[in-house]
């Protein structure tokens, strides 16, 4: 589908990206994304590839073996894949926007130089572990602990949801070291899976996303050199909430990507499915169904583009990444349910693609903050804006 807004906010390095990345996923993804869904298997080799084309180092810098800090790659990169596999999407977010970006914006100088060239080439995969079984939405309600003893942490504790749980080979952990201090008693550590006392305790069965795996993690007594605390200690709360904004703006992109290949079908389908001597395009309320997810597709992806371009991570961008994230989630959800109506019976069965893009765009208005937060979150602004 052409979008003439959002051409103007792209530049020929971005078209050619855009060519690049539809390139690999018709080779390397579309043969293998049905798979992914019905094994839950996780194609390790083609993110091996990923990172040789230098999609894996998206928001790491070319210092690092990366592709730069271009936040509107990053949501192409995304799109893209997520056309084809959202899962394959999710994890490659998990790995670049949660497991790689807190190290390059408050690594030190040797943290970069360790584990980012690595992250950049996928020779090491990345994840992020905050929510536990009784702290989701509320951020500040973590109770893993970290005690320091000499030149290390000591961590405690176990996490839940963790995208790339089971295959990372470098964890972003969050912690509690301050046990009275609520939410400004929480610190950042990269951990790496051969740290004793990490295991993966078991991976998640999931209804949707199937094929990025999703794991529940303990933490015994694990030791983790103090060089390995990312950012200042206590400040882990405050970072891991400036990181909701890329993490919003970003994978509000797996949701537009989403809904650009089910009105794909929508159109592609009711264009060969006749009913009544005439094909069901004809029918006003298929045209609606059309129209309603092409207009808020068009506003959605341009809005999407709009933030990605003018991010700047010295400034607040709560109010537009919530927006744009609320919008996005709802779209990709309204777009499956509605390809699923258009397409009527097939719409329903799995030799067609749409209902596992149905299923993986639930994810979205879960993930990253639910619709339910975005919500609260949104209304707190717009109050604040509008009467203080």
């Amino acid at each position: 589908m052409a979008f003439g807004i959002t051409g103007h906010l792209l530049n020929e390095e971005h078209e050619q990206l855009r060519l690049t990345v539809r390139k690999f996923v018709e080779k390397e993804v579309a043969p293998i994304s049905a798979r992914m869904d019905r094994e839950d298997y996780f194609p390790e080799e083609v993110f091996r590839k990923m990172g040789q084309m230098g999609f894996t180092g998206m928001l790491i810098p070319e210092e690092f073996g990366g592709i730069g800090m271009d936040l509107l790659n990053a949501v192409i990169i995304l799109e893209e894949i997520s056309k084809e596999s959202p899962a394959l999407a999710l994890s490659l977010l998990a790995h670049s926007v949660l497991g790689a970006y807190p190290i390059v914006k408050y690594g030190t100088q040797e943290q970069k130089e360790k584990y980012l060239p690595p992250m950049a080439e996928a020779r090491a995969i990345g994840a992020l572990a905050y929510t536990e079984p009784g702290a989701g939405s509320d951020a500040a309600a973590i109770s893993s602990t970290a005690r320091r003893e000499g030149d290390h942490y000591i961590l405690r504790g176990q996490k839940t949801f963790i995208t790339n749980g089971s295959i990372a080979d470098v964890i972003i952990t969050y912690a509690r070291t301050g046990p009275d201090m609520g939410r400004d008693g929480i610190s950042a550590f990269i951990v790496e899976k051969h740290f004793p006392g990490f295991s993966v305790s078991r991976k998640l069965d999931k209804m949707g996303m199937r094929g990025s795996p999703t794991a529940l993690l303990f933490y015994d007594d694990v030791r983790v050199p103090a060089e390995n605390l990312l950012g200042e200690e206590n400040r882990g709360f405050y970072m891991v909430a400036k990181g909701f904004e890329v993490e919003r703006i970003t994978i509000s992109a797996i949701s537009v990507g989403i809904a650009e290949r089910l009105l794909e079908w929508m159109t592609r389908y009711s264009s060969e499915r006749y009913a009544f001597g005439k094909p069901i395009r004809d029918f006003q309320l298929i045209q609606e169904k059309v129209a309603r997810i092409g207009a808020k597709l068009e506003v959605v992806k341009t809005y999407l583009y709009t933030v990605a371009s003018r991010y700047d991570p010295g400034k607040d961008h709560r109010k537009e990444s919530s927006a744009l994230k609320y919008m996005a989630a709802k779209l990709g959800v309204e777009a499956g349910l509605e390809a699923i109506q258009t397409l009527g019976g097939n719409g329903y069965m799995r030799e067609y693609p749409v209902e596992r893009l149905m299923r993986d765009a639930k994810l979205i208005d879960i993930g990253a903050g639910t619709t339910e937060i975005m919500v609260i979150q949104l209304a707190k602004m717009i109050y604040r804006e509008m009467v203080g």
